[in-house]
């Protein structure tokens, strides 16, 4: 049986940005490491998540939440930087 650490392991994703799906999309973080693996292989979820990851950065600032806003804004630009379909906006 796969554990969380196993699913995040075997996908190009992190810990924050499984996370980031799970919240967003109110599931289990080991559901979402599944989809968000599968929406890797889409333009469209790759869209969807790099989308996702900056819509949270910029909720933060709107909320005056600086340090979350950091957290968030560098997980967006680390995705970005991993995943170079990410890069167009």
């Amino acid at each position: 049986m796969l554990a969380l650490r196993d699913l995040i392991d075997m996908c190009d994703l992190t810990e924050a940005e499984v996370t980031a799906i799970a919240e967003k999309e109110k599931l289990p973080a080991i559901l979402a490491a599944q989809i968000g693996c599968a929406m890797l292989r889409s333009e469209g979820g790759v869209a969807y998540i790099r989308d996702l990851l900056r819509n949270r950065a910029e909720e933060a600032v709107d909320r005056g939440d600086m340090a979350s806003a950091a957290l968030h804004q560098r997980t967006y630009e680390e995705f970005r930087t991993r995943c170079p379909r990410a890069i167009r906006d």
